[in-house]
């Protein structure tokens, strides 16, 4: 048994790092409509976490669930707000959003450390309403014996947008037509 969770395990590592590879080239006009207006590309990065490793204990349920730092480059001089998604498109029901941060100054560059999970802002943003119906951060909490991916997808908005209410639907439908750049961060736990 342990043999298929271990092959299971390389197979799904190896996906991601090719998905990653495919990712790094694709444009916005590949997905929601926009126009990558810079000569670099969006970059996000997770503090403690490298693309396609572990989550950190401490951002989960196995740990005391901290928020985690969200950090960012490049993002297009015509910017207006960033909106951060954090996802889990693994979950048994459907895809479970997490955290959603919005109308982010593009340039802190940076969701700073110890912020409060539940609170109206996480750093110049406000958060958004996760799927179990809560404002802010939820950690993650895979069943147990499941290795789980957790997105973190950042997108350069050029205008800031105001949802109501602020759940996933409402923010994609507030986010359409002004994406300019989108910058992805896969990081896994379970």
């Amino acid at each position: 048994m342990k043999i298929y969770q271990y092959l299971f395990l390389i197979i799904l590592v190896s996906a991601v790092l090719v998905s990653g590879c495919i990712q790094g080239s694709e444009t916005e006009s590949d997905s929601i409509s926009g126009d990558n207006q810079s000569n670099q590309s969006l970059v996000v990065s997770v503090q403690s976490a490298i693309n396609g490793s572990t989550l950190p204990t401490r951002y989960t349920c196995m740990g005391p669930g901290q928020v985690p730092s969200i950090f960012w480059k490049n993002a297009p001089p015509t910017a207006k707000s960033m909106l951060l998604i954090m996802e889990d498109p693994d979950a048994p029901d459907k895809v479970f959003t997490h955290w959603i941060v919005y109308n982010l100054n593009p340039g802190d560059e940076a969701i700073p450390p110890n912020q409060v999970p539940a609170a109206d802002r996480a750093g110049s943003g406000y958060q958004g309403i996760n799927t179990i119906g809560t404002k802010g951060y939820y950690p993650p909490c895979p069943p147990s014996g499941s290795v789980h991916r957790y997105i973190f997808t950042l997108y350069a908005l050029d205008t800031e947008i105001n949802p109501d209410p602020a759940d996933r639907t409402h923010i994609e439908e507030a986010m359409e037509g002004h994406v300019l750049a989108k910058a992805r961060s896969v990081t896994f736990f379970g």
